[in-house]
């Protein structure tokens, strides 16, 4: 991969607009947490794959920062951190799952796309080999598992939009959107069909969690 990138100074634009955000949340993923000693106690088995103890506890970091600069101590703990932090990484998983078996892959041009189109690898807004992994050594993340990480997120992206393109809006959404004039009506058709999106592919995780054999180690989650 970094040979191909060494070879290319301009790259097309591609890929979805999440990219960005899947490469900053892979990167405080990385960056957080234990790394000189890894455990490789699980914390959930969805069929054959594990998520690791250490996974758990880098993702339980990243949601607590997240939700420490909105809310206060007292509000985050009554958000039940730890359930939000392993259905989130069991959801991940399922989605990971129904790809497989739905052909859903990443080619090695989007995945060189995608990171070499994030502001984080880049100098003067153009790609540089350099920057990039200077930025992975400070992270002491090897580029194979980067690389493994984006292309599991892409994958994920890309069914997630699979199973939202199923949406259509009700007759009565229809309506309500009829009934509206000017420039609202185009933002509220987005805001609808986003809505439910969402929930369809919450509808859809859901169902494929409960046809696959689900373990989960309570004791080692906070």
């Amino acid at each position: 991969m970094l040979k191909i990138m060494r070879g290319n100074k301009f790259f097309s634009v591609f890929l979805l607009s999440a990219i960005t955000i899947m490469i900053s949340v892979a990167f405080i993923f990385w960056g957080i947490g234990p790394k000189d000693n890894p455990t490789f106690q699980f914390v959930a088995q969805i069929e054959d794959d594990n998520i690791l103890l250490e996974e758990y506890y880098r993702a339980y970091d990243n949601e607590y920062n997240r939700l420490r600069d909105q809310y206060t101590d007292d509000e985050i703990e009554k958000m039940n951190i730890p359930d939000r932090v392993i259905n989130a990484l069991i959801d991940r998983r399922v989605i990971l799952i129904a790809a497989g078996n739905a052909g859903i892959t990443v080619t090695e041009k989007e995945l060189q796309d995608a990171i070499m189109r994030a502001p984080y690898f880049q100098r003067d807004g153009v790609f540089d080999v350099n920057v990039y992994e200077r930025r992975l050594k400070i992270n002491r993340i090897s580029p194979q598992n980067f690389e493994n990480s984006m292309r599991s997120d892409l994958i994920s992206a890309k069914m997630t939009a699979l199973i939202g393109e199923t949406v259509e809006l009700s007759s009565e959404e229809t309506k309500i959107l009829d009934s509206i004039q000017g420039d609202n009506k185009d933002q509220l058709t987005q805001i609808f069909l986003s809505s439910k999106s969402q929930q369809t592919v919450k509808a859809y995780v859901e169902s494929l969690k409960r046809q696959l054999d689900i373990v989960l180690n309570r004791d080692l989650i906070l």
